[in-house]
Order: structure tokens, then C-alpha cells, then sequence
């Protein structure tokens, strides 16, 4: 992912909030094929790096909400997240505080018609993340597909004072089911935490990753101009160009009848192969679905 995003802004933010006991919030928006759920799992990565870099012996536990469990209704969300933290507490051994548990007792036994204010939820937040940090232990969330904004608004307010790192998804297309940001959505949540757009790849960054993508004797099999020529057509998103990347290499292997191993001319991959087989791939894979 480095030289697509600004991986050292996000990893100074995540130091920030882990020394400060401050959440670190990501929103990450895409289309289809974007790289939204691989970045959103690297930043739970990054942080639980950076905090066992800060505390050895660190244990670090996630809450994740996949885009099938999403719903309309953020309180129920965020007290489904903290019952989950509860039940995490129980298998890692945390010790739960009386005064915590009987936050988490209420929240449990609320009917959903009586819900708890938004600062009972901060307080049982905070409760929480102090009895994780006890046991020298913290902990992440992921939210896949937001589907009201909400949610956004909410979790930004039950975890303001506590140490942990959140991070939303959100689909970048028209959809009944996605949820439609404004500018002033996002400068909303741009005071609190970090946004970031992820956007069709340039030619360039396309022919980077095919370099890249090769692991075996040099060089690259790629005719790297050819690429930046050939993904020049239209816009493609790094699960896009990934996935026609694969499909170049296998059909290049499929048809090579030659014992010789490489770099030999047989296996190179020159532009117009390239197009004909990127258009034979979307034509009849769908491989060019953009929200795929």
C-alpha cells in the first residue's frame, strides 16, 4: 500500500491517539474492489504494532461488524459492540469491575425502546478500555458498510475519552443501501479523525504493482509501458488491476508450451496481449464491473 496512501499520516495518528488515550477514527470510502477492507484491517494492524512496540506484551482484541450484521439502527450496533468487548473481557481473562459490570448489566437488560444515553455508553467505553489497559491489553473496532451516518456521530461521541482505534467503511455509489455523505459530513468527521478517499489507481500505480507483483527472476514479465498503455482505457481499482494482473500471468503460463524458463520472449507480455486479454477477461468474466 505505500505509495498509494499516506501510510506515515496514518501511523502518526495512530501514535498519537495510543499516547494521548484518544481513539484513533478512520473513515475509509471506496467503490467495489477499492481496497477498503484490506487498508481498514491494516490499520488495526498498525496500531496493535504500534502499541506493543510501546508495551511489550500487548494483546490487542477486535470487535468487527461485517457489511451482512450492518444495520440502520447505530445504538443497537454500539451496544452490540460493547456486550461483544464484555464477552472479550471474559475469554482474555479480563477482570470486569463491579461498577463496570453493572453498566454492562443495564446495557444488556435495556429493551431497545428504552435505550441508554449516548454518555452511560462513553462511561461503560471508558470503564472498559481502563480495565483492558489494566491487564496490559486494548482494543480495536471495524465497522464494514456503514449504513446510517449516525453511527458515525455516535461512535465518535461513546468512544471521545477512550484509547482504541475505530475504523468505518462506506461505499462510494449511488445505493439505497449506502450512505450518502455531504462535505459537511466530512468535516465533521475530519475534526475528529481521518478520512480517507480510495480512488481509481493511475496507469502508473497500475504498472508499479505489476512490478511489484512479480516475485521471480528478473525482470518483471510485464512489459511495464505496455501496462501503463493497456489500463490507460479506463479507470480501474487496485481489486481491479490486481485481479487482471492475475489473470495475465495465468493465461500467459496456460499458453506457453515451451520448456525454457524465464526471462525468455515466450512469456513476456507486450501491450497488445495484454489488451486483448484484459477485453476477453471483462467481456466474459466480468471483470470490469466497477462495483465487483
Amino acid at each position: 500500500m505505500e505509495g498509494f496512501i499516506r501510510l506515515a499520516a496514518i501511523e502518526s495518528t495512530m501514535e498519537r491517539a495510543i499516547n494521548g488515550d484518544k481513539p484513533a477514527l478512520f473513515l475509509i470510502t471506496g467503490v467495489g474492489n477499492s481496497g477498503r477492507t484490506s487498508l481498514a484491517n491494516h490499520m488495526l494492524y498498525a496500531y496493535q504494532r504500534a502499541a506493543t512496540a510501546r508495551l511489550a506484551g500487548y494483546r490487542f482484541v477486535v470487535h468487527r461488524v461485517e457489511r451482512d450484521d450492518m444495520t440502520h439502527d447505530a445504538y443497537q450496533l454500539l451496544r452490540s459492540t460493547l456486550l461483544s468487548l464484555r464477552n472479550k473481557m471474559h475469554t482474555s481473562n479480563i477482570e470486569i469491575p463491579p461498577r463496570l459490570q453493572r453498566g454492562f448489566t443495564t446495557l444488556s437488560h435495556r429493551a431497545p425502546t428504552n435505550p441508554m444515553n449516548e454518555y452511560d455508553l462513553q462511561e461503560i467505553a471508558e470503564f472498559a478500555a481502563t480495565a483492558f489497559a489494566a491487564h496490559d491489553a486494548g482494543f480495536g473496532i471495524r465497522y464494514e458498510g456503514v449504513s446510517t451516518k449516525e453511527l458515525l456521530t455516535q461512535a465518535a461521541k461513546v468512544f471521545e475519552n477512550t484509547r482504541t482505534v475505530v475504523v468505518f467503511t462506506i461505499d462510494n455509489y449511488d445505493h439505497a443501501s449506502t450512505v450518502q455523505l455531504t462535505d459537511a459530513d466530512r468535516q465533521a468527521f475530519a475534526r475528529r479523525g481521518h478520512v480517507i478517499d480510495l480512488s481509481a489507481l493511475t496507469p502508473r500505480q497500475i504498472a508499479v504493482l505489476a512490478d511489484g507483483r512479480w516475485t521471480g527472476e528478473p525482470p518483471s514479465p510485464f512489459d511495464l509501458d505496455g501496462v501503463q498503455r493497456a489500463f490507460s482505457t479506463r479507470p480501474y481499482t487496485i481489486g481491479q488491476a490486481m485481479q487482471h494482473l492475475a489473470v495475465l500471468l495465468d493465461c500467459r503460463l496456460s499458453e506457453y508450451d515451451s520448456d525454457e524458463p524465464w526471462p525468455t520472449d515466450g512469456l513476456l507480455m507486450h501491450e497488445m496481449w495484454m489488451q486483448l486479454k484484459m477485453w476477453q477477461a471483462e467481456k466474459w468474466n466480468g471483470l470490469g464491473d466497477p462495483h465487483g
